[in-house]
């Protein structure tokens, strides 16, 4: 595998990669419910996490790529912890109280709050005109999504909204964003592969150590776990971590910041479809005009600066 900062992408892999966002992560909701289904969730996240950054970092060293410096752990943790501990975790600790496609549309404000987090920050950059638009109007979504009582009675496969539930994910989402935009400036190896090994194996280790702490490992019950939440479980593993995440961390280094953030609203189309269509959740028309306003917001964010054309007089 190649330095993704010195070698100039294809646009095969481009396309690969996008594509992994797009789908692979709008499906990843859906595969973490059915996952806990029959699983503990800080144990099974601590596995996934574990085993697809012990697979990577292997494959990696026998493939020739150098050792990574103690300063680059440092990166690895603190993005194991924002990124993966905390806001994968999050989306693992509820999904039996939250439908999967509603977690999706929390999430799809993930790119608001990068741009707010980047704008408070030492020597960062206050947001356009354009982009206040659309913070609001994705909050104004995600109160709609979360907060009147004629959305208080959405029905999911778990009832009523659990309003607590979406709490979580939504720190889970802002956690995620913190942790992309101060992760531009720790130490990081020049692999980019490497750089995503190193954050699943940190994440993968503390949540380890935790459900050891706490006790966590004694509910796993492998006689206990269905053949279709062992299935979610190695679709999690593979697609999920190995393909989705390793395609994000690559994509940071060689795309542009914007366009990357394009999977946040892409991501709850795919999930409410499978969401309804696998995971026999409901779709009201109340859930897709809170989604359209949300989204409205997002793609606000992320599309390029309107540009004006002078008139040649």
């Amino acid at each position: 595998m190649t330095d993704a900062r010195t070698t100039p992408p294809s646009k095969v892999l481009l396309v690969a990669a996008f594509a992994a966002l797009y789908i692979i992560w709008g499906s990843t909701y859906l595969g973490i419910k059915i996952a806990t289904e029959t699983m503990p969730p800080w144990p099974m996240i601590a596995a996934r996490h574990g085993l697809a950054g012990i697979m990577l970092y292997s494959v990696l060293r026998l493939s020739g790529t150098p050792p990574p410096q103690r300063a680059h752990w440092k990166g690895g943790v603190i993005g194991g912890v924002m990124l993966l501990v905390i806001g994968n975790g999050m989306i693992a600790f509820v999904s039996h109280r939250l439908p999967s496609s509603m977690s999706s549309m929390v999430v799809a404000t993930t790119p608001i709050w990068i741009v707010a987090t980047a704008s408070v920050r030492p020597g960062g950059t206050a947001p356009t005109t354009k982009e206040w638009i659309g913070l609001s109007l994705g909050l104004a979504g995600l109160a709609l999504l979360v907060g009147p009582s004629a959305l208080a009675a959405i029905q999911g496969t778990t009832g009523a909204l659990d309003i607590g539930a979406a709490g979580l994910v939504l720190c889970g989402t802002i956690s995620w964003a913190i942790g992309s935009v101060i992760g531009r400036e720790l130490p990081r190896p020049g692999n980019a592969f490497m750089g995503s090994a190193l954050q699943m194996l940190s994440a993968g280790a503390l949540l380890g150590i935790v459900c050891l702490v706490t006790g966590q490992w004694t509910s796993v019950d492998p006689a206990a776990i269905s053949m279709r939440s062992w299935v979610a479980f190695a679709y999690l593993i593979g697609f999920g971590s190995l393909l989705g995440f390793t395609a994000y961390v690559w994509l940071l280094r060689v795309a542009k910041t914007s366009h990357v953030a394009t999977y946040a609203y892409v991501n709850p189309i795919v999930a409410l479809f499978l969401g309804a269509s696998i995971g026999h959740e409901s779709i009201t028309g109340g859930m897709l005009v809170a989604a359209g306003v949300t989204l409205l917001g997002v793609v606000l964010v992320v599309m390029p600066p309107f540009r004006t054309v002078e008139r040649a007089d």
